[in-house]
C-alpha cells in the first residue's frame, strides 16, 4: 500500500496548468446548497413525520467512486457516507490488490488509510427502530482484528462485534440492534484493535456493509383487461415494492386460483421475462412462484397468465407473500394483496344466414341479397359481413360459390360458402341404355328411359319412339330411336342398340392340386368361370363342398357351382392330394476311437426323408473337430436338406481315449533264507482307462526257492480291457549275510533335465533288506546342463559293518528343438499354393525330420485376395514340438491409387506439385517414385483456381489418373478499426471498446487484437496512447495506435461561512478549465496550511491566491511517498 503525504488539492495543479478559475465574486449558488448537516437533519425529521423513511447507510460495498488502479487514498469528502476519525481525514479503497477480490461488487476498503483510526458513518436514525447489520472482514497479511460499536455520537459507542478473521477468505459478521429511546443519529463504526503485522496503521479490510431498516414488501395487483370471453386469456399481475431499507429475500408468492379460471402454462414473468421456478398444484388450484430477492428502493412484477373457464362477473384473485430479510433467515414477514376482479363472458361464434342460388344465364346476380349475419353477443353483424370469395360469372352457364366471412367483437370469425348455379336454355336429354336380350325374352322399348330439360326439368312423358325393329325370337341386333321437344321447341333424339343373344350354360375351368401338409390352400386359385352370354363368370363361383384338411395327408375333393344370368347352373369337383412335408431324419450315434485309430466320419450315417426317401447322399458334415492323435473329447454336426427345403442338423460327440499298455509298480524283493515269500505283496498293476488292474495279475512262472540262498525269478502279466498285455520280472533275492549290494546303473539325459543322483537307486543286504537310506554319495561331478560324461560314487554299510561302493557313469547328452524351415508366400489370385514347397525341418539328435512335419492350420483360399497363413508343426524323438506359422499373401491385380487432397496457398508462396501425393499398389507397393504430372496450369504468383493432372503405371500395366484443384488466395494485411478518445476525468475507460479488425482471408479477426502498450491513467489528466496489434493466419501484422485524451479534475470551490454580499454584484462569469496532463493519478487532500480563499466582494487579487496555490502544490507533490 502507497502512503503519500499530500501537499495541496488538485485545484493548484490546474493552475500550474495554465487554466482559468472561476471567480468567487461571480459565482452565483443555490442558498439552498449550503445547508448545514443539521438544517438536512431538521428537514429529513420534517419529513418523517408524515412518512417515516427506511434507515440505510449509502455505499456499503465502496463501489464509488470507481478507481482503475488497484488503490486509491483521498480525503473522506470524496467517498460517499464515509467518514473517518484519522487525523489526515484520508480513507484507502483498493480493488484486485494482492490478489484479492471483492465480497461484493469489485472494490472494499482498508480499515486506516496512513494512521489509525475508526471508519464510520453517522445516520439519521428513529428511536426504537430495528436494525439489521452486517459487514464482510478479512485480514490483510494474516489475522487482523477489528471491533464492530454502534451508538450516539460523541458518546461511548456500545460493542457490537470483534471481527478476527484471517487473510485467505472474507468472513461475514451480522446482527441486529435496536435504536435507542433518544438517539435520532446514530454512528456504525469500525476501530482497528490488532493487525497481523503489528501495524494498526494497515490491515482489517471491510466490504459489502449493511446498516438498514429491514426490507418491506408492498402488494398490490391487478388484471391487464376488466373482461375477458371465455376461453381467452388474461394477464393477472403483481407488484411488489420493498419500500424498506434493504433487500428482501426467499420471497414466496402463493396465488389461488378461483374455479372459473384457469392458469396458462409457462405464462409465469418477472419483470416481462419468463421463468420456470414455478409450481403449480392442480388439487388445489394454487400457482407458487419463487423470487430470489428483491433490491430496497425498487418494484418487482410478477405476470401470471390465465384462461377464463365460465362466466362470472367478477373472478377474484389475491396473492399472499412470505419472505425474509437478505442474509437473514430469524424473521419470516408476510404480505397480502388486496385482490383483482376479472368478469369472464361467454363467447358464441357469430352466425351468417345465406342460400343455394338458382339464376339463368345473362340474368345479374347481387351477392348479398337475402344473407344475414346474427352474434348471441353483438346481436345483428349484417353490415359487417365480408365477401371474401366470388367467382360468379352469369354470362356463362355453371356452378359457382360465393364465400361470407363475419368476425364478431371477441375474434370469433365465422365463414360460409354457398353454392350458385346459372343454368342455360339448352335442349333436353334423353337417357337411354344399349340393352342386351335373351332369346325368347320380353322387350319394352320404354323401360328405363328418361328425358329432362334444364329450364323444364323432367319432360320423360313426351318421349315417343320414332323407329323400333327389335325381333327377340332371333338372335341379332337391333336399334330403337327415341325423340322428345322441350317448351322452347328443342327436340332431341337417341338411338340404341337392342342385342339379341343365345342361352348357353356356363364353363367352370379347374384342375386337381397336390399340396405339401402344412401348407395353405385357397380353394378358388386358379378357378374361372364364363359364359356365352354372361362373359366372365369367375366371381359368381361358390364352393358347394371342401373336405380339404392340409394338416393330414390325404386324399380330398373340392366342388364348385355357377349359374349364369338365365338360371343354368354349373357343377365341377376336383381332387386335392395332401402329401407329407415332414424333415429328413439323420441317424448318426456317438462314437468312442481309441487314440491313434483311423476315424471315418460317415460311418454307420445315414439320412432318410418320407417324401424323399434315402438323403444319404446329401448329408454334408458342417462341422468336424476330431483329433484322433489327442485325448478329448470332440464334436461332428451333419445336416441334411430334403426337396422341400426342410433342413435337419444333428451333433454326435466323439470320444478319443488313450491306448496305452498296462503298467506295473514293484521292486524287487530282498529276504533270508527260511523267510515267508508272497509273490503278490508290493506289486500293483493300473491301465490309463481301466485304472487298478492289481486284481488281474497272473504269475506266468517263479522258482522261488526261500530255503537256499540265490537270486530268483518271479515273471508277472497283466492284461487291459483292450488286450494289451504287459509282462514284468521281479527278482528275490535270498541270502545269508553277505555284503550289501548297491543298486544303481548308468544313465544318459538331455541336457537341461533334471538329474536326482538318488532316483532309482537303492541298496540291499541278505540280512538287513534294505538300506537304501543308508546310501551315501562319495563322488559326484555331474553337470546336468552341460552335456559330456560324468560319475557318481555311492557307499554303503551293513549292519555287519560289510561295506560296499559303486561308481556309475551319467551321459549327458544335448537337446536341442527340432528346427523348421519356411519362408512366408506371395502369389497372385488364382494361381495354386503348394503349402510344402521348400518347407524343411531339422534335430540336433534326429536329424532330418522333414517327413514328420505336419500342417496344422492353413486357411488360404487363393481366389480371395487377403493374408493367410500357413502353420507347420514337428516332434522329435525326445518330445520337443516346434511350430512355425508363414504369411501367405494373395495379391489381386488391382490398379495403383494416387493419394493427394486439393491444395489452398496465399499467392506468393512456393508451390510444389509433387508435394504430399504418393502413389501405392496392391502389388508393387509404394510406386511414388513413378508419377508423372500430366498436366499443371498452376501459377503461385495469381490469385485462382488451377488444376493438376497425376498418373500413374503399375507392374502390371494398370495406369490411374487423379486431378486435384489447386487454389491460389490473395494474401492481403489484416485492418484494425478504432478512433480516437476523450474522456472525462475519473471516467472509466475500456481500452476495447469499439475496437474491431478484420482480415480478407480470415474475416473477424477482434478476438485476436492484443494491446501492445496502454498507459491511459482515467483519474489522471493528460494524453495518452494505446497501441493495438493483430496478426493474421499468414503472420501478416497490423499495429495502429489511438490518442485518449483525459480532462482535468473538476475543482470545487470552498464556500465562505459568512460570505459579504457586494453591493454592486457583478455579472457572473464562468470558465471551464481546459484539460490538462497532471502529474500523479492519485486524489489528495491538503495537509499543509492553506491561505483563506476570499470571500465574496474582497478586491484581492485572485491570480495571487491562484499562484500561492500552485506553488502549495508543486511543494506537496515533492513529499510523496508509498505507504508500506
Amino acid at each position: 500500500m502507497l502512503i503519500k503525504k499530500i501537499g495541496a488539492v488538485s485545484t493548484a495543479l490546474v493552475v500550474l496548468a495554465g487554466a482559468s478559475v472561476p471567480s468567487y465574486a461571480a459565482e452565483q449558488v443555490n442558498p439552498a446548497s449550503y445547508a448545514t448537516k443539521a438544517e438536512a437533519k431538521l428537514k429529513n425529521n420534517a419529513l418523517k413525520s408524515e412518512v417515516e423513511s427506511p434507515i440505510k447507510l449509502v455505499n456499503g460495498s465502496f463501489e464509488e467512486p470507481q478507481i482503475a488502479t488497484s488503490e486509491l487514498i483521498t480525503d473522506a469528502s470524496n467517498i460517499p457516507g464515509w467518514n473517518t476519525t484519522a487525523a489526515d481525514n484520508m480513507i484507502e479503497i483498493q480493488r484486485l490488490y494482492d490478489g484479492k477480490s471483492a465480497a461484493d461488487g469489485e472494490q472494499w476498503a482498508e480499515l486506516n488509510a496512513n494512521m489509525v483510526g475508526a471508519l464510520y458513518q453517522d445516520i439519521d436514525t428513529t428511536p426504537g427502530s430495528k436494525i439489521r447489520w452486517k459487514v464482510s472482514h478479512r485480514g490483510r497479511y494474516g489475522i487482523d482484528t477489528a471491533e464492530v460499536r454502534f451508538g450516539k455520537p460523541g458518546e461511548d459507542l456500545e460493542l457490537m462485534a470483534t471481527m478476527a478473521t484471517d487473510k485467505d477468505a472474507w468472513k461475514e459478521y451480522q446482527g441486529t440492534y435496536t435504536i435507542p429511546e433518544g438517539q435520532t443519529t446514530t454512528r456504525f463504526e469500525f476501530k482497528s484493535i490488532a493487525s497481523a503485522d503489528g501495524n494498526l496503521g494497515a490491515g482489517n479490510l471491510l466490504d459489502n456493509i449493511v446498516f438498514s431498516s429491514p426490507s418491506n414488501l408492498v402488494v398490490t395487483d391487478a388484471y391487464d383487461k376488466a373482461s375477458i370471453p371465455k376461453g381467452k386469456q388474461a394477464k393477472y399481475n403483481v407488484n411488489i415494492a420493498n419500500n424498506g431499507g434493504m433487500q428482501a429475500g426467499d420471497i414466496n408468492l402463493e396465488i389461488p386460483l378461483p374455479a372459473t379460471l384457469k392458469y396458462v402454462p409457462s405464462s409465469v414473468t418477472i419483470n416481462g421475462t419468463t421463468t420456470s421456478d414455478v409450481t403449480y398444484n392442480d388439487a388445489t388450484h394454487t400457482l407458487s412462484v419463487h423470487l430470489n430477492q428483491i433490491a430496497d428502493g425498487t418494484t418487482t412484477t410478477v405476470g401470471i397468465g390465465v384462461e377464463g373457464l365460465t362466466e362470472t362477473n367478477a373472478a377474484h384473485i389475491s396473492t399472499s407473500i412470505e419472505y425474509h430479510d437478505l442474509g437473514f433467515t430469524d424473521t419470516t414477514y408476510t404480505a397480502n394483496s388486496t385482490g383483482a376482479n376479472i368478469a369472464v363472458t361467454s363467447n358464441t361464434a357469430p352466425v351468417i344466414t345465406a342460400d343455394d342460388v338458382t339464376v339463368k344465364k345473362g340474368t345479374s346476380f347481387n351477392p348479398m341479397a337475402g344473407v344475414t349475419a346474427s352474434d348471441a353477443e353483438d346481436g345483428n353483424l349484417t353490415s359487417s359481413i365480408s365477401v371474401t370469395a366470388n367467382d360468379v360469372d352469369t354470362s356463362v352457364e355453371g356452378t359457382y360459390h360465393v364465400t361470407y366471412s363475419v368476425t364478431d367483437s371477441d375474434g370469433n370469425t365465422t365463414t360460409k360458402t354457398i353454392t350458385v348455379t346459372v343454368s342455360s336454355n339448352n335442349a333436353p336429354v334423353i337417357t337411354a341404355a344399349d340393352k342386351t336380350l335373351k332369346k325368347g325374352a320380353s322387350f319394352d322399348p320404354m323401360a328405363g328411359v328418361t328425358a329432362s330439360d334444364t329450364e323444364d326439368g323432367n319432360v320423360t312423358g313426351n318421349v315417343t319412339v320414332t323407329a323400333n325393329d327389335v325381333d327377340t325370337s332371333a338372335v341379332g341386333t337391333y336399334h330403337v330411336t327415341y325423340s322428345v321437344t322441350d317448351s322452347d321447341g328443342n327436340t332431341t333424339t337417341k338411338t340404341i342398340t337392342v342385342t339379341v343373344t343365345s342361352n348357353d350354360v356356363p364353363v367352370i375351368t379347374a384342375s386337381d392340386k397336390t399340396l405339401k401338409k402344412g401348407a395353405s390352400f385357397d380353394p378358388m386359385a386358379g378357378v374361372s368361370a364364363s359364359d356365352t352370354e354372361d362373359g366372365n363368370l369367375t366371381n359368381s363361383v361358390s364352393v358347394t363342398a371342401n373336405d380339404v384338411d392340409t394338416s393330414a395327408v390325404g386324399t380330398y375333393h373340392v366342388t364348385y357351382s355357377v349359374t349364369d344370368s338365365d338360371g343354368n347352373t354349373t357343377t365341377k369337383t376336383i381332387t386335392v392330394t395332401v402329401t407329407s412335408n415332414d424333415p429328413p431324419v439323420i441317424v448318426a450315434s456317438d462314437q468312442t476311437i481309441k487314440k491313434g485309430k483311423a476315424f471315418d466320419v460317415m460311418a454307420g450315417v445315414s439320412a432318410s426323408d418320407l417324401e424323399d426317401g434315402d438323403v444319404t447322399g446329401g448329408i454334408t458334415v458342417t462341422a468336424n473337430d476330431v483329433d484322433t492323435n489327442t485325448v478329448g473329447t470332440y464334436h461332428v454336426t451333419y445336416s441334411v436338406t430334403d426337396s422341400d427345403g426342410n433342413t435337419t442338423t444333428k451333433t454326435i460327440t466323439v470320444t478319443i481315449t488313450s491306448n496305452d499298455a498296462p503298467t506295473f509298480t514293484t521292486s524287487d524283493v530282498y529276504l533270508k533264507v527260511g523267510d515267508t515269500f508272497n509273490p503278490y505283496t508290493g506289486i500293483t498293476a493300473s491301465d490309463t482307462e481301466d485304472g487298478d488292474l492289481t486284481d488281474r495279475i497272473d504269475i506266468e512262472s517263479s522258482d522261488v526257492d526261500m530255503t537256499q540262498a540265490g537270486t530268483y525269478a518271479v515273471e508277472y502279466s497283466v492284461t487291459d480291457s483292450d488286450n494289451n498285455t504287459t509282462k514284468i520280472t521281479r527278482h528275490v533275492y535270498v541270502r545269508t549275510n553277505d555284503k550289501p549290494v548297491i543298486h544303481a546303473s548308468d544313465q544318459t539325459f538331455k541336457a537341461g533335465a533334471s538329474f536326482d543322483p538318488l532316483a532309482g537307486m537303492s541298496a540291499s543286504d541278505t540280512e538287513d533288506g534294505d538300506i537304501t537310506a543308508n546310501v551315501t554319495i562319495t563322488a559326484n561331478d555331474v553337470d546336468a546342463n552341460q552335456a559330456g560324461t560324468y560319475h557318481v560314487t555311492y557307499s554303503v554299510t551293513d549292519s555287519d559293518d560289510n561295506t560296499t561302493t559303486k561308481t556309475i557313469i551319467i551321459t549327458v547328452l544335448t537337446n536341442e528343438k527340432p528346427v523348421i524351415t519356411a519362408t512366408d508366400i506371395t502369389q497372385k489370385a488364382h494361381r495354386s499354393v503348394d503349402p510344402m514347397v521348400g518347407v524343411t525341418a531339422s534335430d540336433l539328435e534326429d536329424g532330418d525330420l522333414t517327413a514328420n512335419i505336419k500342417i496344422i492350420a492353413n486357411d488360404i483360399n487363393i481366389d480371395v485376395p487377403g493374408e493367410y497363413h500357413v502353420t507347420y508343426s514337428v516332434l522329435d524323438s525326445d518330445g520337443n514340438e516346434t511350430e512355425k506359422t508363414i504369411t501367405v499373401t494373395i495379391l489381386s491385380n488391382d490398379a495403383p491409387v494416387i493419394h493427394g487432397q486439393d491444395v489452398t496457398f496465399k499467392a506468393g508462396k512456393a508451390f510444389d506439385p509433387m508435394a504430399g501425393v504418393t502413389a501405392s499398389d496392391t502389388e508393387d507397393g509404394d510406386i511414388t517414385s513413378t508419377i508423372e504430372i500430366t498436366a499443371n496450369d498452376v501459377n503461385p504468383d495469381v490469385a485462382g483456381v488451377y488444376h493438376v493432372t497425376y498418373s500413374v503405371t503399375d507392374s502390371d500395366g494398370n495406369t490411374t489418373e487423379a486431378t486435384y484443384t489447386v487454389t491460389v488466395l490473395t494474401n492481403e494485411k489484416p485492418v484494425i478499426h478504432a478512433t480516437d478518445q476523450t474522456l472525462a476525468y475519473g471516467q472509466a475507460f475500456d481500452s476495447m471498446a469499439g475496437v474491431t479488425a478484420e482480415d480478407l482471408e480470415d474475416g473477424d479477426l477482434t478476438g485476436s487484437i492484443k494491446i501492445i502498450a496502454n498507459d491511459v491513467n482515467p483519474l489522471q489528466a493528460g494524453i495518452y496512447h494505446v497501441t493495438y496489434s493483430v496478426t493474421d493466419a499468414d503472420g501478416n501484422e497490423t499495429q495502429i495506435t489511438i490518442t485518449v485524451i483525459v480532462g482535468a479534475q473538476p475543482v470545487n470551490p470552498v464556500i465562505p461561512a459568512d460570505p459579504i454580499i457586494p453591493a454592486d454584484p457583478e455579472t457572473p462569469m464562468h470558465v471551464t478549465p481546459a484539460p490538462v496532463q497532471v502529474a500523479d493519478p492519485i486524489i489528495s487532500s491538503i495537509s499543509d496550511p492553506v491561505q483563506e480563499l476570499p470571500k465574496t466582494g474582497d478586491t484581492e487579487n485572485t491570480a495571487q491566491v491562484i499562484t500561492v496555490g500552485g506553488l502549495l502544490a508543486m511543494l506537496g507533490a515533492l513529499f510523496l511517498r508509498r505507504k508500506k
